[in-house]
């Protein structure tokens, strides 16, 4: 039987995963340590997502399922802890995979006493070239996860109870709160470690439309919550891309061989975007791949961002 580690309290949120949640919930109950509970919160599921909770919930006693139709991710988030008893909170996503041993190695520096947080690391889990090449452009290697708050994700995550009681928990929106989050408790000066090995495989988006309402939803969220204006790269990326876009459009009626100077930039950008994913990848098709990609991802997120500033 696998230790319970009965300190630790593993939470999720869930909405309309029946595709997914099978190989999800199993990821957990086959963890080389089990948590002493997992409280999972359900946003309202129309398709069998519930049925299957609670086909798992009836068969394994420490798993606790609540349904709270309408309840976003941050509230979903925050009503599982409330509901949950452990003194360390392990945090991940529905849409994933757990390798066999995170459990074990995202929450072993804090019941050790050497951290009050521990940041995870994932990679992606692809089915097709265009989940596959979609890794490849979203995901950050692991090594680099590290080397900022918003690639810090609370799909691989874990931390004292005290932690999240003195920011005052997530912040309730749909998305971004993470982010936000993570910038709090860097913020209140808690001791923060990353471990490499703590790893959950995170499924990429089925389509071109799930794909740009991934990046739409980040730009819209940074912006509501007020990320955008603590990450200078992306809010510099917002007002570029409108400067460059009026420009353009003032120059097809004043300046004709204007526009034609102002394609060149971006004929350089998807050409060095698709090189990158084609040297990662060894791959042709990365050529394609990775600056349509990488234009889609740009252009949602701008988009997504000008929403939530008006």
């Amino acid at each position: 039987m696998p230790q319970r580690l009965r300190e630790v309290s593993l939470i999720a949120t869930v909405y309309n995963e029946a595709d997914t949640i099978d190989e999800f919930l199993e990821s957990v109950v086959t963890q080389s340590t089990l948590p002493s509970e997992f409280v999972i919160v359900d946003a309202g599921s129309t398709d069998q997502t519930v049925n299957i909770l609670r086909r798992y919930s009836a068969k394994y006693s420490w798993i606790k399922v609540y349904v709270i139709p309408g309840a976003d991710i941050g509230r979903g988030r925050n009503e599982a802890i409330r509901k949950s008893r452990g003194s360390v909170i392990a945090v991940t996503d529905a849409g994933c995979v757990l390798d066999s041993r995170w459990l074990e190695y995202i929450t072993k520096p804090i019941l050790a006493g050497d951290a009050d947080v521990v940041v995870g690391a994932y990679e992606p889990l692809a089915r097709n070239d265009f989940e596959y090449f979609q890794g490849v452009v979203v995901v950050v290697p692991r090594n680099k996860i590290f080397d900022r708050p918003s690639r810090w994700s609370s799909r691989s995550i874990a931390f004292r109870r005290e932690v999240w009681e003195r920011i005052g928990g997530y912040p309730e929106f749909r998305t971004g709160e993470d982010t936000l989050f993570n910038l709090k408790i860097l913020e209140s000066g808690f001791k923060v470690t990353f471990e490499p090995k703590a790893v959950v495989y995170w499924r990429m988006r089925p389509s071109w439309g799930a794909y740009f309402k991934q990046f739409y939803r980040y730009g819209y969220g940074d912006a509501m919550v007020g990320n955008l204006w603590k990450m200078k790269k992306n809010l510099l990326m917002v007002i570029g891309f409108w400067a460059y876009v009026t420009t353009f459009l003032v120059s097809i009626f004043t300046f004709p061989m204007l526009m034609l100077v102002l394609l060149t930039p971006v004929i350089i950008y998807a050409i060095l975007s698709g090189y990158r994913v084609y040297r990662r990848t060894g791959r042709i098709k990365g050529f394609i791949y990775g600056a349509a990609l990488q234009f889609i991802k740009r252009i949602a997120y701008v988009l997504g961002a000008t929403r939530g500033l008006l």
